[in-house]
Order: structure tokens, then sequence, then C-alpha cells
């Protein structure tokens, strides 16, 4: 008897395995060959697996996959001769993160991966001789440069610009920064007190402005009571309204709506927010009715002049559309999606929204440009480039946010003034 009940218990470890393996695959695939954001495809795949406990193993491995995915590849180009189809290169990419990375025994990590093969149509085979060839591989490299990308997991083309802006030693330190693994939730005015927000947050990091969260801690908060939203965001606008405690406010990147919800929260500002696309601006409503926000949505392209808007606002926040290399370590999907190209064709776009933007504040007014980037090419150069071309306004001050110092995602915010 005793006999039969640990052969059922091994069944069961077994098929619970093998259930996690498949969740974890579901969501890799979602992002390498689906194109899904991380967090989206994290969160499907999540709903599929029953076992609650098995959720951090999950999102631990999936991020774990991600983040290392730069020197995953390398790896994985030093053991095949060819370049494997996509989907073999999720599996074994989660075959070696168990070897590597997962605190797993090899067998265990070849056994799952070998199953896993199995079961989405991957040749177990090959699986099996590249993971235990990897078990004594020594990457090569042609360069000191692709040695440094391997070591932080960072493409090539991404560590050369930040070297460049920053020197080696700093770029390290910036591009190898930890950041906390959770969400990170500030409470709404008004919704809940600091008491309660604290003791619904139980065992959470505490922040300035709220606490990094488990996923499963968030249930405890009632609807509407705390707003999903990064130090970094928070940070950006207290930056933007330093010196205007009040007045008309053009958001003109606004969506999904974080930033204008959380303003409308620290003072008596008249808020609108836009967006080029009208699903966005729905998404935006949604989320300002749920957090109690008072807004007016409109839709708006920000590269091109708006007549009504001109000469109208106290405060204009041109958060622009960027590369995103300040949030690499929160969404590590990034660095998947990103080309060296996209950053000149940002910079454009850039430009042309502070141009068109300049025409907006009053005499007197505030104009704010801001990026999640930690590029100088889309942070000081274009501050440098407006005032060059705009000599009726003057700089009023700088704030750059870096993973390393400021422990949470880089953010770029220089403020304008309009001359009287």
């Amino acid at each position: 008897m005793q006999n039969r009940n640990s052969d059922k218990n091994k069944l069961a470890a077994a098929h619970a395995a093998q259930a996690v393996d498949l969740t974890l695959y579901n969501a890799l695939r979602a992002v390498y060959i689906d194109e899904s954001f991380c967090a989206q495809a994290l969160t499907r795949a999540l709903k599929g697996l029953g076992n609650m406990r098995a959720h951090p193993f999950v999102t631990s491995a999936f991020y774990g996959v991600l983040d290392n995915s730069v020197r995953l590849d390398k790896i994985i180009s030093g053991l095949c001769e060819k370049t494997p189809d996509k989907n073999t290169q999720v599996v074994l990419k989660i075959g070696l993160f168990y070897c590597l990375y997962a605190n797993m025994p090899n067998y265990a990590a070849v056994d799952r991966t070998v199953e896993l093969a199995k079961r989405v149509g991957v040749y177990s085979g090959f699986i099996n001789a590249v993971l235990k060839r990897s078990f004594d591989h020594e990457p090569k490299f042609s360069t000191e440069l692709e040695r440094f990308s391997y070591e932080l997991s960072v493409p090539e083309w991404l560590c050369r610009a930040v070297v460049s802006d920053y020197g080696e030693s700093r770029a390290r330190s910036i591009l190898s920064a930890e950041l906390p693994q959770k969400t990170h939730v500030r409470p709404v005015k008004g919704r809940i007190s600091e008491q309660d927000f604290r003791s619904a947050a139980k065992d959470g990091i505490f922040t300035e402005y709220g606490c990094y969260c488990d996923r499963a801690a968030l249930d405890n908060f009632s609807r509407g009571s705390v707003a999903v939203q990064s130090v970094s965001s928070i940070r950006a606008v207290n930056a933007y309204i330093n010196g205007v405690p009040r007045g008309a406010v053009l958001d003109l990147c606004a969506a999904p709506g974080g930033k204008s919800v959380y303003l409308s929260e620290l003072g008596d500002y008249r808020i609108t927010a836009c967006d080029i696309y009208e699903h966005k601006l729905d998404l935006m409503r949604g989320y300002a009715k749920k957090l109690g926000a008072k807004l007016t949505v409109a839709l708006n392209d920000a590269t091109k002049r708006n007549a009504s808007f001109v000469d109208s606002f106290d405060l204009v926040i041109a958060d622009c559309p960027c590369s995103g290399t300040g949030t690499l370590k929160t969404k590590p999907d990034i660095l998947l999606k990103r080309k060296p190209s996209d950053i000149a064709e940002l910079c454009a776009v850039q430009t042309a929204i502070l141009d068109v933007a300049s025409e907006y504040p009053k005499k007197g007014g505030v104009l704010c440009y801001s990026t999640c980037s930690i590029l100088c090419d889309e942070n000081e150069r274009i501050g440098e480039k407006f005032l060059l071309a705009h000599k009726n306004y003057k700089r009023l001050d700088v704030k750059k946010l870096l993973p390393d110092i400021d422990k949470c995602d880089g953010f770029y915010i220089e403020r304008f003034m309009r001359s009287e």
C-alpha cells in the first residue's frame, strides 16, 4: 500500500510539473512568437494554471528567462550549428534557464524540458542533446563589447549607446541594477486611509508613495482604492507640477491615463488628457471613472498643431513616445521589440511633438518634456535642440532618474518656461 501511495504521489508531482512547464511555455511563446506584452502574456497564461502555489515559480521563471534572453541566445548560438526555429528556441531557453538559474538538478531540468518538448511539438531528442552539451559549454567572444553584452544580457547596440553616454563603469551599474519584482501601487486620495492601506499591503515593500505588492496582495484592496503606478511615474508627475500649484493642464500623450489621474489628486487642476487613438480614450475614461478622477479626454495628434490649444495652458506635458530603455527591469520584452534604427525615428517624433507643444502654454506657462528612456539622444540632446530652436523658452530644471541610484525605472524630465 505504501508503495502504491508513493507511486501516486510521484505521478501527481509529475503532472503538476508538466502543468507548470506548459504554463511557462505558453507565456513565453506569447512574448517571443506572438509579440505580446509580457504582463499580458503572463496574466493570460496563469489563468489556466489552477495551482495557485505554483504561480510565484512561473512568474519568477518567466521574468528570469526574459531577463537572461540575450545571454541564452548567445549560449544557443554556440551549441547549435543552425539557428533553431522560434518554437524550439522557446523550449531551449526554458531548459537552459532551469539548468543555469532555477536551482534545479541538471537531470531534472533536462527531463522536464524533454517532456515539455514532446507536448508542444518540438523534437525532444534535439532538446536533450543540446541541454546536455550545455553543462560544460563556455561561450566565446569576438569583442569586449560582445562579452559586456553577454554579462549584462543586454543587446550590443544598447550597451554601446549606454557606454557612450555614461562610460563603461556607470553603464554596467545602470544596466545591472536590480528592482523589486513586484507591482507598485499607491493609495487613491480619499478612497483609503494610510492605516488601511498598510494593513492591506501586509508584507509589501513600502515606498514614499505606496508599496510594492505581490499579485495576490492586490486582491486585499477594494476596487478603486489603489492605483497601479510605478515610482518613476509618480516622481515624474511631482516634478511636472513643481511651482505650478493649480491651473489648466494639457497632457498631450496621456494614455493609459495614470499620470493625468494622479495629477488630478494633487491640486486644483483642470486637466485635458489626449491621445491619437479613440480606443485609448475609452480606456482613459474608464480608468478615470474607476478612480473618481475629473478629466477632459480629447482626441488629438500631438505632432500636429491644434489651434484650440494655442496659448491656453498653465502647464503642458509632453510625455513622449520613446525607446522605453529606462523600463528594462520591469518590462524586459522591450529588449525584444527595440532595434537601433528605432532611436532616430523616435527622436524625430519627440522633436515634432515638442515643436508643436511650444505653442500651447500661456506666456509664463511651463512646458514639460519627459521620456522613460536612459539615452541622451532622446533626453538631453532633444532639450538642447529645442532651446536652440525656441528662443522664447528658457530651461527651468532637469530631473533624471536612473535605476542604480534612484531605485526605480529610468525617467527623464526637463521643464521649460515660456517668456512673458
